[in-house]
C-alpha cells in the first residue's frame, strides 16, 4: 500500500538543486583557463555533497534506505557529462574554426600521473595553443588540422572533431538525469507496511479491556 506522495518542501528542493549544481558547474568549467576557480569549486563540492544528502534525506522518510547509493552516484556522475559535453556546448556557440599547423610540441613530465603535452599552433597570422587530453592525441610537428577557438578566450581550444552533437547531447542528458532523480525523490509515493495501515484503520485495542 502507499500513502499520498510526500509534501514538497520548497527549502529542501532549493537546497538540493543548489547542491547538485555545484559539481555540474565544476565539470562545466573544468576546461577553462580559470584554474583557481575550478579548484575552489572542487572544495565547495565536498560541502555541496553533504547538503545534497541532507536535503534529499528530509524529502523521504528516515526508514527508507534505497536512496543512499543512487544519490551518491547521481551527484558524482553529474560531473562527467558536464566536463565532457559542456566544453563542446560552449564552443558550439562561441567557437570559430581555424585551420592550423603544428609548429612545436612541448612535453610536461609528471610524477603523479601521465605526462601532459602542449602543441604550439600557427593559424594564419595567429599563434595558438592546444592541450590534447591524451598522449595519443598529440600531432607531430608539421601536421595540419582544424581547431575550434573560443572567441571569448574563456575556454581552451579543441580539435574540430571534439566539438560534436553527441557531446552536446551528453551534457543535456546529464542535466535531465539530475533533475529527474530529484523529482523522483520528491514525488515518489511513500510505502508503508500493510499491518500499520490496518492498525490505523481499526484502532489499537485498549489495554486491560474485558469482553462482555
Amino acid at each position: 500500500m502507499t500513502e499520498a506522495r510526500p509534501t514538497s518542501r520548497v527549502k529542501q528542493l532549493l537546497l538540493a538543486s543548489a547542491a547538485i549544481a555545484v559539481p555540474t558547474v565544476t565539470g562545466f568549467l573544468s576546461s577553462t583557463r580559470q584554474v583557481g576557480l575550478v579548484v575552489g569549486l572542487g572544495f565547495l563540492s565536498m560541502v555541496a555533497l553533504a547538503a545534497w544528502v541532507i536535503a534529499l534525506g528530509r524529502l523521504r522518510p528516515s526508514t527508507e534506505r534505497w536512496m543512499i547509493v543512487p544519490e551518491l552516484l547521481v551527484f558524482v556522475g553529474s560531473l562527467f557529462p558536464a566536463a565532457i559535453g559542456g566544453h563542446s556546448v560552449w564552443l558550439s556557440v562561441f567557437g570559430e574554426t581555424a585551420h592550423c599547423r603544428v609548429d612545436t610540441v612541448e612535453r610536461h613530465p609528471s610524477t603523479r600521473g601521465s605526462d601532459s603535452f602542449t602543441a604550439g599552433l600557427r593559424c594564419g597570422d595567429r599563434m595558438l595553443e592546444l592541450a590534447p587530453t591524451k598522449a595519443q592525441g598529440v600531432k607531430p610537428v608539421g601536421t595540419e588540422l582544424d581547431v575550434v577557438v573560443d572567441r571569448t578566450g574563456f575556454f581552451t581550444n579543441l580539435e574540430r572533431d571534439e566539438v560534436s552533437g553527441w557531446r552536446n547531447v551528453l551534457f543535456l542528458v546529464g542535466l535531465l538525469i539530475s533533475a529527474g532523480f530529484l523529482a523522483l525523490v520528491a514525488l515518489l509515493p511513500v510505502r508503508r507496511p500493510e499491518s500499520t495501515e490496518r492498525q490505523a484503520a481499526q484502532g489499537k485495542p485498549r489495554r486491560g479491556g474485558s469482553s462482555t
